[in-house]
């Protein structure tokens, strides 16, 4: 589908049988591609009233790195250090947030009776920074936040200069539930200290759980990296969406 000028591959499963009348609560998940090629039949017969949204990219492949690098890190404060040598841009998660909650969810809603009030977003690693991103940006667009293994130091860490002005809910209280893996942060100057959690998104987890306005949890997995949380935080995010 395309929403202003720009093209995404959209994937959804949804209950069998009619939809409560306001819909079935849904969980939003970035990188749809690889999201949903991680999807197994168990996963979603154990969330039988729990619809699950994919938006990924018209690509064969799991990820398409540049892409969403541009659409999910906000405005960065240094130069990202990707480390891979690649051109890309970045700072669109503003714009892709107006086609995620424009265009995007309305061709969504065509395709199934989704409630907008018990809507989930989850992300992984850069997909972390976008769910981050819009709590702080906009906290009412989603009634839960799943960061994981966000890459919370981004671009000088803009997530934190964001955080300082972020708008309250004026309303209630959103979940918010940051999972990362115990070995994800390794410093390598002057030696290689040993895999401990990401210390800036301890840091993010202990400043959001100031706020009145949001539960928030903090849930560190044991002996995981930073790739293997991407499908181990499943079971525990398909919970908190669907209750």
């Amino acid at each position: 589908m395309s929403a202003a000028g720009f093209t995404y591959r959209l994937f959804l499963a949804h209950p069998r049988g009619e939809a409560p009348a306001q819909g079935w609560p849904s969980l939003w998940m970035l990188d749809g591609n690889a999201a949903f090629s991680r999807l197994d039949a168990a996963l979603l017969e154990a969330h039988p009233g729990l619809a699950v949204v994919g938006i990924g990219y018209p690509v064969e492949e799991a990820f398409d790195g540049a892409s969403r690098a541009r659409d999910y890190t906000p405005v960065p404060l240094e130069a990202p250090m990707h480390g891979r040598g690649r051109d890309w841009d970045f700072g669109g998660e503003a714009a892709f947030r107006a086609r995620l909650l424009g265009p995007l969810a309305q061709a969504l809603t065509e395709r199934a009776p989704l409630d907008p009030a018990r809507r989930s977003l989850w992300g992984h690693s850069y997909g972390g920074v976008f769910a981050l991103a819009t709590l702080l940006s906009e906290p009412s667009a989603f009634r839960a936040y799943m960061p994981v293994s966000a890459t919370t130091g981004f671009g000088g860490r803009s997530l934190f200069a964001m955080e300082a002005e972020a708008p309250r809910l004026a309303d209630g209280r959103a979940e918010v539930l940051i999972m990362l893996g115990d070995s994800e942060h390794r410093s390598g100057t002057p030696a290689p200290e040993a895999p401990r959690p990401n210390p800036d998104t301890l840091e993010m987890g202990a400043l959001l759980a100031r706020r009145s306005d949001l539960h928030v949890q903090v849930e560190v997995l044991e002996g995981l990296g930073h790739g293997a949380t991407f499908a181990a935080s499943l079971p525990r995010c398909f919970a908190l969406a669907e209750g």
